[in-house]
């Protein structure tokens, strides 16, 4: 399946590793450029143990990639997952 994980931050990344390992085609979008260079470069932008060495296996097995494009991460996606930060409490 080809999926769209949008926040690189530590829910969206660990879901997008462990989806690739699945064997998942996985684009990962992020606004941060630096964490979308390091995913792509198959370093971890979170800590979290393992998780550096998945993401250098399944980037370098090119079942995950990062963008800061959503376009570009939806053009073939059959299904995007949200994993972005939600604010504990409304403001206003």
């Amino acid at each position: 399946m080809r999926v769209s994980v949008f926040g690189l931050g530590y829910v969206g990344c660990v879901t997008a590793a462990c989806l690739a390992k699945a064997g998942h085609e996985v684009v990962g979008v992020d606004i941060d450029e630096e964490k979308v260079a390091m995913v792509n470069a198959g370093t971890s932008p979170v800590v979290e143990p393992g998780l550096g060495a998945l993401l250098a296996h399944v980037v370098e097995a090119r079942r995950l990639r990062a963008s800061i494009s959503t376009p570009d991460a939806l053009r073939n996606a059959e299904i995007g997952l949200i994993c972005v930060w939600t604010p504990s409490r409304a403001s206003g």
